[in-house]
């Protein structure tokens, strides 16, 4: 879809140029445990969070969409989802998923490791099958939408897979992991649907780094010099490179993932509107409700009492 087509102004965070770039670091969180090795999210957007920035895992994630309307992003890649859209996300392939205007947006996801489903890695349903799909060579097709000519038994497979995740037990685990390998060898079976994954730019990869960097230390002073430093590029040539790769400046970047961690204190804290500003590299408080209307169409305030009072 070209960036030109997106609505205007989002219901919580983001603008029509914002979609490219959010907030691009390796996720920190754990999916699942040794006893229970995924994680399942019942999700509702923007109603219970404004949305997913970008970010990467080691996971395999498959959404599932229920109802609605929004925004999968794939690296540089923005797609529309629709209800009935499967979104399969390999491992550490850079996503985001966004609201769209005025529409919500209800989906299941788990996230999942390959080692939930081998028995062996020199099996050969493994090296030739699942550890394509895992290491990402092999590239899913997204979405997988109902006019595709495999979608009726991948769709079961999947409303099958959240069944099992919603009963909840051991019994339904084994029942699980049949359904996912079942899942891939459907893919596999379907080759109209995969593809040979391109490298990705060299740009991109030396500019990872500075993502994370940035995740980390958002709420600090940060200049332009001291990124181009870690990427290695000179100032002018980092500033190129990361709009070019991310359709964003690094500072707008910045911005963004501050303003984000300030929709979430309002929301969580009872803390004063100058505290957050300050906690999240806001130094100015009017230049923060500046960029907070800007970005979210509202004041600090209005958003508060938004959700405060639902």
């Amino acid at each position: 879809m070209p960036r030109s087509a997106i609505p205007g102004i989002l219901r919580t965070c983001f603008l029509e140029e914002d979609f490219m770039m959010l907030s691009a670091a390796k996720e920190k969180r754990q999916h699942g445990s040794m006893q229970v090795p995924y994680s399942y999210y019942d999700c509702r957007m923007p109603d219970y969070f404004p949305g997913v920035p970008l970010h990467w895992h080691g996971e395999m994630e498959l959404n599932y969409i229920k109802r609605g309307t929004g925004y999968f992003q794939y690296e540089d890649r923005l797609l529309t989802a629709h209800a009935g859209d499967i979104f399969l996300i390999q491992p550490n392939l850079v996503h985001a998923i966004l609201p769209a205007e005025q529409e919500s947006m209800f989906y299941d996801t788990i996230v999942f490791h390959q080692n939930m489903l081998i028995g062996g890695y020199d099996d050969r349903s493994y090296t030739e099958i699942l550890q394509p799909f895992f290491s990402a060579r092999r590239r899913i097709q997204a979405p997988i939408s109902p006019e595709h000519s495999g979608y009726a038994a991948l769709s079961a497979s999947v409303h099958q897979i959240f069944r099992c995740i919603r009963e909840n037990s051991a019994v339904s685990d084994l029942l699980l992991k049949s359904e996912l390998l079942r899942f891939f060898y459907l893919l596999a079976a379907s080759p109209e649907l995969c593809t040979d994954r391109p490298a990705m730019p060299a740009a991109a990869e030396n500019l990872r780094p500075v993502l994370a960097y940035i995740q980390e230390h958002f709420a600090d002073p940060i200049t332009i010099e001291e990124l181009a430093r870690l990427s290695h590029l000179s100032k002018s040539y980092f500033m190129s490179c990361f709009k070019q790769t991310f359709g964003l400046g690094a500072v707008e970047y910045l911005t963004q993932l501050r303003i984000k961690a300030a929709c979430e204190a309002l929301r969580s804290t009872t803390r004063s509107v100058s505290e957050i500003a300050y906690d999240n590299g806001f130094r100015n408080l009017s230049n923060f409700n500046r960029q907070f209307r800007n970005k979210v169409g509202c004041t600090p305030q209005m958003y508060r009492k938004e959700f405060q009072n639902p």
